[in-house]
């Protein structure tokens, strides 16, 4: 059991990677930053010769990043510049990751962020890329997908041209129109969601909600009330789905 400073419920949490069935090395990575309150995942693009080294950037510097963001907030502060600090926070990591190695029209280093900051009675998403960020509040018998899908079959499905189910077997899914280490300045979105006890928050890389149908994915939540079993439970799905890419999930249960 977890309590920060910022956030009114107490919570538990837990994170977990696996390298999956198909593939050598896992350039996906979790971030677990219990006292600043702000917790997610990273997928290094594998199209990328840094990938890998992208992701790590990412989950190494956001603690520092969320410390920064943190001190800087003010207790008159609305929740929507809360969100616009982590907006801005995300964007700074990206545009440095960017000028650190990638130029335009080549790029060497690339990773997804999917991201929560809990803060007062508030989940602050943030996105950039494909992973995801989900809401299962208490009692609801589906998730939502809270973040946006950065590629081109979530611009077709916001578009009404594809439904959700084509896009998980669309060859679009797979082509990113925004990500950590993009062309600056980067385009991260934020997305507030109040929370209550019971509410259970998930950010997972697509080799989670890319392979494990998202019915079975709540199925698991709710029949897991620990979140390190409920971690150890996805990947085992997302596994037996085939585990073509690297899987991770962070699990938050509000208390």
């Amino acid at each position: 059991m977890m309590k920060t400073a910022d956030f009114l419920y107490p919570f538990a949490v837990a994170a977990m990677t696996d390298v999956g069935r198909m593939r050598a090395a896992n350039q996906d990575r979790v971030i677990l930053d219990a006292e600043h309150g702000f917790f997610g995942v990273s997928d290094g693009m594998g199209g990328l010769r840094r990938g890998g080294d992208a992701s790590a950037y990412v989950s190494e510097s956001l603690p520092r990043l969320m410390g920064i963001c943190q001190r800087e907030a003010a207790p008159a502060d609305s929740l929507e510049t809360l969100g616009e600090r982590l907006r801005q926070v995300t964007r700074m990591l990206s545009d440095q990751l960017y000028a650190s190695g990638n130029a335009p029209g080549r790029f060497d280093y690339g990773a997804t962020l999917a991201g929560v900051w809990l803060c007062r009675d508030q989940a602050i998403f943030v996105g950039l890329g494909d992973s995801r960020g989900y809401l299962l509040p208490a009692g609801a018998d589906t998730l939502e997908q809270v973040t946006q899908d950065m590629n081109v079959a979530g611009i077709l499905v916001r578009n009404g041209q594809m439904t959700r189910e084509e896009a998980a077997h669309s060859p679009a899914s797979s082509q990113l129109t925004a990500f950590v280490g993009m062309e600056a300045p980067a385009t991260p979105e934020v997305f507030l969601r109040p929370v209550h006890p019971g509410d259970v928050l998930l950010l997972c890389s697509d080799g989670l909600h890319g392979m494990v149908p998202e019915a079975e994915i709540t199925a698991i939540l709710r029949a897991k009330p620990d979140v390190q079993a409920a971690c150890r439970a996805l990947i085992d799905a997302a596994n037996a789905h085939g585990g073509r890419d690297n899987i991770s999930a962070a699990v938050v249960r509000v208390e």
